[in-house]
């Protein structure tokens, strides 16, 4: 053997000694609670660290809990819906609910039918749906990629276990987030680089394991002594402005029409509101009339454009999510429409 092949066979016994390392480094830590099981996948008052797939942590809390819980309510939707609070909506449903959040960061159409299916084809009950769409999530057809953003995998049969498990696991191995997560580990504090590269935050917000409910009480507590819109944050209020147009296309009409066809078969009551985004750019006409049309027009809220909502900044947290008071302003309206309400407002 060559001096070569012996420094070759030695530079890969190295490698594969230090990727074995690795590997059980990140088995041990499990940083994204992806390889352990967790009663809970966040404390009851958490005070933020590293950012978890929250359609894995709906998915495995789901399954944990469901047959002591017995779910038969559920609001889907990608982070705005979290602030739609399950006290609020059960005012609309009655005492024999038994309420889920069941959202993902981003969350795609795509991810939001395999839920509904899988509830379905899983012997769960489907009494009550709140579906908290908008454009993007509407847009969104494909399965997303990601640590963060790839669905789980008991909803696809398993199919993207691999590439589930390998995507967290490169994720852990780049060199910053590796080193910051050590850092945090060690010392157990958030640091402002780690916040400033998007590698760790440290909101602090309340959970409840029981619902999946996240809030944001401490940002609640800042806003009310006056000390949460500081001018750093208010110039973070830029409108931002995308390109507006119908999202609801053939795959789209699928999609919709499988959840339709779920919702029949178990008499479910669906509501579907249309978040208020802080852009002001209002929900495409042709796709709104065919959500009312699909889901009824009494059962469907517009709450997109301009209007007092959205002309308001104190009504969001930041230019993406709107506080629970217009959460709960919103769930009213939409149980409170009927028909004479729709006829009153036509031209």
């Amino acid at each position: 053997m060559t001096a070569f092949l012996k420094q070759v066979m030695r530079f890969s016994c190295l490698l594969l000694v230090g990727l074995i390392a690795l590997v059980g480094l990140y088995v041990y830590l499990d940083p994204f609670k992806v390889v352990k099981t967790y009663t809970a996948f966040y404390e009851e008052n958490a005070q933020g660290g590293v950012e978890l797939n929250k359609d894995y942590v709906s998915t495995m809390t789901y399954l944990r809990q469901v047959k002591t819980e017995g779910y038969n309510a559920f609001i889907f939707g990608n982070s705005r819906s979290i602030f739609y609070q399950v006290d609020d909506w059960r005012q609309h449903l009655g005492p024999q609910a038994a309420c889920y959040h069941f959202d993902a960061s981003g969350e795609s159409l795509w991810a939001l039918e395999k839920k509904v299916a899988y509830i379905s084809q899983n012997g769960g009950s489907l009494d009550d749906v709140l579906l908290v769409l908008d454009a993007a999530l509407l847009e969104q057809v494909t399965p997303k990629t990601g640590h963060l953003f790839t669905i789980s995998p008991e909803l696809v049969h398993h199919s993207n276990v691999v590439d589930f498990h390998t995507t967290a696991f490169m994720t852990f191995i780049r060199p910053k987030f590796l080193y910051a997560y050590l850092d945090y580990w060690h010392t157990g504090t958030v640091k402002p680089y780690m916040k400033k590269l998007g590698l760790l935050d440290d909101s602090p917000f309340s959970y409840c394991v029981q619902t999946n409910e996240i809030r944001y009480d401490a940002f609640e507590q800042q806003i009310a002594e006056n000390a949460y819109y500081t001018p750093a944050r208010i110039a973070s209020f830029m409108r931002e402005r995308r390109k507006s147009g119908p999202r609801i296309q053939s795959e789209q009409k699928r999609l919709l029409g499988s959840i339709q066809a779920i919702a029949r078969k178990h008499s479910t009551r669906v509501k579907v509101i249309i978040s208020p985004l802080y852009d002001q750019i209002p929900f495409d006409a042709t796709d709104l009339d065919y959500l009312k049309e699909l889901f009824g027009a009494t059962n469907v809220l517009d709450a997109s454009g301009v209007n007092d909502i959205t002309a308001d900044y104190t009504n969001y947290y930041e230019s993406s999510h709107y506080r629970p008071h217009v959460a709960k302003m919103l769930l009213d309206s939409v149980y409170a429409l009927s028909e004479s309400d729709l006829l009153s407002k036509r031209p």
